[in-house]
C-alpha cells in the first residue's frame, strides 16, 4: 500500500530573522518611530531590523538540511539590478558614507523577499495562509495603536466651539510620526483583513470586518489626499482582479466611489484643499512644495542619469537645486514621489530594476490577488510620497512581491544556495566597508554651539570652514559663518551671505547680513541695496527694531528708494490677476504707507483680504515706533537632525539675532506677506543683478 503524501513543510526560520521581526515591530509601533529609529538607543533596533534578514538569508543559503529555493531568472535578475544599482550608486555618490548607510534598507528588503519566497514555496498553501493571517494581525495591531494614540491626542484638546472642527483637522501621525506614513500603512494593509473577513464565518468574519473598518478610519484620520488616491487604486485593482459580473462590478465600483467620496467630503482638510482655488489666493503650500520637489528630482537625475546621487543622498544634493525652485522647502528629506526619488537617487539603473519588479508583479497578480491589490494601491499612493527608506514599508512591499513570484523551474539547488550566501555576504561587506556618517552635520552643530562664545569664535569659524570643504552647498554653514565673520572679516562674510542666499533665496536675515557686511566695509549705498532685498523677501523687516540703530537709520531712506524700484520691477514681471502679482502691488502700497508717502486708502484699494481692507479703510496710521514691544531671539533649526538622519545631534541654533516688534508679529501680522512670498527664481535674479554691480 502506497504511503500517503506528506504536506510540504516550510524550512525553519533562522533565529536572526525572528530577532529582526521583533526589532522591526519595535521601531514601527514606537511613537514617532520613523525618526526615533535614528536616535540612540533606538538606532540599535533599526540596525537589528536591517541586518537580521541579510544574516538570515546567508545562513539559509548555507544550510545543508534543505536547499534554498530561488525564484525564476527574471526575478533574480531584477533584484540583482536593484541591489547592484543601489550599491554602485552609493559607492560613487559624493556622499559615499551616508549613502552606503542608506543602502542597507534595500539590501534588507531584497533579503526579506528571498526568505519569504523560500518559505512560501516550501510550505505551500498553509504557509501562505499563515502569512495572510500575520498580515491581518499586523493591520489590527497598527490600526489599534494608531487610533488609540490619535483619540488620546484628540481628548487632550481644549473644549470650545471649535473643538469638533479642530479635531477633524487634526491629522493622525501615529504610530510612525507622520500622517503620510499613517496613510501609506493603511493602504498597504487594508486588503488583508478584507480578504480574511471574506474567508471567515460567524464572529471571526465580524472581527476581521472590524479590523478593516478600523484601517479605513486610520486612513480617514490621516487627512491624506494621496491616501485616498491609493484607496481608489486598491479598490480598482481589487475589482479588476476579482473579475465580477458587470452588475456586481457596477455595484461594488459605485460603493467604492461612495466610500472614497465620503472620506474626502467628511475630512475638512481634504475637502478644502480639493476645492477650486481663487487664482488670486495664495496657492496651497503643500502642492507648491511637491511640485518644486518633482522639478528638483528630475533635474537631479538628469545631472547623474545612470546611477543618481546615491540612496538617502537627497538632503545633501537638494540644496544645490533649491534656488531655482518656486516654493521649494529649505531642505528635503525626500521628494514626495517614489519614481522621481528612485530616478534622482539611483538613476536609470535603479529605476529599471524597480520597473522590472513592477512588471513581474503585474504579470503574477493572479497568484495572490490580495497582495496584488495591496501593492497596486500602494503604487498609486507612492506617486505622492517616498517611504521605502522606512523598514516596515520596504519589508511589506518585498513580502507582497514574494507572494506574486512563480515557483522555480526545477528542484532547489544546493550550489545556488551557496552562491546566494556568497553574494549576500559580499553585498553586506561592500555596504559595511564604506558606511560612515556624514561629518558635516556634526561639525555644523558643534560650531553653532560654541560660536555663541566670542572667545571661541575662531574655533567655530574653523569648524564651519571644514564643513564647507566637505560640502560647499550648505546654507546653514555659509549663513552662520557669515555672522561669525561680519565684523572680523566683512569681505569674507559678504561672500558667505551671498552663497547662502543663492542656496536658499528666501532665508530670513541673509540679505540683512549681506547689508551689514557691506556697511562694515564702508559701502553704505551697496548696503542699502542688500537691505532692500531683505525687505522684499521678508516684508516684516520694514518694521524691524534694527532700524533704530543709528548706522542703519541713516540708510533707511535710500533703502526705501531702492525697494520701490525693485517692487516696480517685480510688478512688471508678475501678472496682476495672479498671486503673487496682486501681492506685489499690495506690498508696494504697504511700503509707501510705512514710509509716510501714501494714504491708508491707497493700500485698502489693493488689499486682497478683508482683514487688510478693514484695517486700512479705518484710515489707520503707521504705529508709533516709540511704542514698540521688542522681542529678540535666535532661530532653532528643529528639523535639522531629522534631515541629517541623526537624532543624536543637538538642534542647531542660528547665530543671527532676530529682533522683532511683537505688535507686528502678533497683533498686525496679517498686514505683511509671508517671508518668501516672492518666487525664488525671481528673487535669485534680483540677487544676481545686485551681485553683478559689485
Amino acid at each position: 500500500m502506497a504511503a500517503a503524501p506528506t504536506a510540504p513543510v516550510a524550512p525553519r526560520i533562522p533565529a536572526p530573522a525572528l530577532a529582526g521581526l521583533a526589532a522591526l515591530l519595535l521601531i514601527t509601533l514606537a511613537d514617532n518611530g520613523a525618526t526615533r529609529m535614528y536616535a540612540s538607543p533606538w538606532s540599535l533596533a533599526r540596525w537589528a531590523a536591517l541586518i537580521a534578514p541579510v544574516a538570515a538569508l546567508a545562513l539559509r543559503g548555507a544550510s545543508r538540511a534543505e536547499a534554498l529555493r530561488l525564484p525564476p531568472a527574471g526575478w533574480l535578475g531584477s533584484w540583482s539590478l536593484v541591489v547592484g544599482g543601489v550599491l554602485a550608486s552609493a559607492w560613487l555618490s559624493p556622499w559615499r558614507g551616508p549613502s552606503l548607510i542608506g543602502a542597507f534598507t534595500p539590501l534588507a528588503a531584497a533579503a526579506s523577499f528571498f526568505l519569504v519566497y523560500d518559505c512560501v514555496q516550501a510550505g505551500g498553501a498553509e504557509t501562505r495562509a499563515r502569512l495572510e493571517r500575520c498580515a491581518g494581525w499586523l493591520a489590527a495591531i497598527i490600526a489599534g495603536t494608531s487610533l488609540f494614540l490619535w483619540v488620546r491626542l484628540v481628548a487632550a484638546l481644549p473644549r470650545g466651539p471649535d473643538f469638533l472642527r479642530t479635531a477633524a483637522n487634526l491629522r493622525n501621525p501615529f504610530p510612525l510620526g507622520h500622517s503620510n506614513y499613517t496613510a501609506g500603512l493603511a493602504v498597504l494593509l487594508l486588503s488583508w483583513p478584507v480578504r480574511l473577513a471574506r474567508q471567515a464565518r460567524g464572529p471571526a468574519r465580524a472581527a476581521w470586518a472590524l479590523v478593516a473598518a478600523l484601517d479605513l478610519a486610520v486612513l480617514f484620520t490621516s487627512g491624506s489626499r494621496g491616501g485616498l488616491l491609493g484607496l481608489a487604486g486598491l479598490v480598482a485593482a481589487g475589482l479588476w482582479l476579482a473579475r465580477p459580473g458587470w452588475k456586481q462590478l457596477a455595484g461594488m465600483g459605485f460603493l467604492g466611489l461612495v466610500i472614497v467620496a465620503l472620506l474626502a467630503i467628511l475630512n475638512p482638510r481634504i475637502r478644502e484643499i480639493s476645492m477650486p482655488r481663487d487664482p488670486q489666493a495664495p496657492p496651497d503650500e503643500s502642492s507648491v512644495q511637491r511640485s518644486a520637489m518633482l522639478r528638483a528630482g528630475w533635474s537631479m537625475g538628469l545631472d547623474r542619469p545612470f546611477l543618481g546621487w546615491g540612496p538617502n543622498a537627497t538632503p545633501h544634493a537638494y540644496p544645490a537645486y533649491r534656488g531655482h525652485l518656486d516654493g521649494g522647502v529649505e531642505d528635503a528629506l525626500e521628494l514626495h514621489n517614489s519614481p522621481v526619488q528612485l530616478w534622482a537617487e539611483t538613476g536609470a539603473i535603479g529605476s529599471l530594476g524597480a520597473l522590472a519588479l513592477c512588471v513581474l508583479a503585474a504579470a503574477g497578480a493572479s497568484r495572490n490577488q490580495t497582495a496584488a491589490a495591496a501593492l497596486a494601491g500602494y503604487a498609486v499612493y507612492s506617486l505622492t510620497d517616498w517611504q521605502l527608506d522606512v523598514p516596515i514599508f520596504a519589508f511589506l512591499a518585498a513580502a507582497g512581491l514574494a507572494l506574486l513570484a512563480p515557483p522555480a523551474r526545477g528542484p532547489a539547488s544546493p550550489a545556488a544556495g551557496k552562491a546566494m550566501t556568497a553574494a549576500t555576504l559580499a553585498c553586506l561587506g561592500l555596504a559595511a566597508l564604506g558606511a560612515r556618517p556624514d561629518p558635516a552635520p556634526e561639525l555644523n552643530v558643534r560650531a553653532l554651539a560654541i560660536g555663541k562664545d566670542p572667545a571661541r569664535a575662531a574655533e567655530a569659524i574653523a569648524l564651519l570652514n571644514k564643513s564647507l570643504e566637505a560640502d560647499p552647498d550648505q546654507e546653514i554653514a555659509h549663513f552662520n559663518l557669515g555672522w561669525l565673520l561680519v565684523t572680523r572679516d566683512p569681505a569674507a562674510a559678504e561672500r558667505n551671505f551671498a552663497a547662502a542666499a543663492l542656496i536658499v533665496p528666501d532665508k530670513g536675515g541673509v540679505y540683512f547680513g549681506l547689508g551689514l557686511a557691506r556697511l562694515n566695509q564702508a559701502r553704505a549705498n551697496r548696503a542699502a541695496d542688500a537691505l532692500a532685498l531683505e525687505c522684499l523677501n521678508d516684508p516684516l523687516f520694514i518694521a524691524s527694531p534694527w532700524w533704530r540703530v543709528p548706522e542703519l537709520a541713516r540708510i533707511r531712506a535710500p533703502m526705501l528708494a531702492r525697494l520701490a524700484r525693485m517692487q516696480a520691477e517685480v510688478i512688471a514681471r508678475l501678472p496682476a490677476d495672479r498671486w503673487p502679482g496682486g501681492e506685489a502691488r499690495y506690498m508696494a502700497a504697504l511700503t509707501g504707507w510705512f514710509a509716510g508717502n501714501a494714504p491708508a486708502s491707497s493700500v485698502a484699494a489693493v488689499a486682497r483680504t478683508w482683514e487688510r481692507r478693514d484695517y486700512f479703510l479705518a484710515n489707520a496710521k503707521p504705529p508709533d515706533p516709540a511704542g514698540a514691544r521688542l522681542r529678540s531671539y535666535r532661530r532653532e533649526r528643529s528639523a535639522y537632525p531629522v534631515l541629517m538622519r541623526d537624532l543624536d545631534l543637538d538642534r542647531p541654533i542660528d547665530l543671527y539675532d532676530v529682533q522683532e516688534d511683537s505688535r507686528f508679529t502678533e497683533d498686525l501680522a496679517f498686514l505683511f506677506p509671508a517671508k518668501g512670498w516672492l518666487p525664488a527664481p525671481l528673487m535669485v535674479s534680483l540677487l544676481q543683478a545686485d551681485l553683478a554691480l559689485r
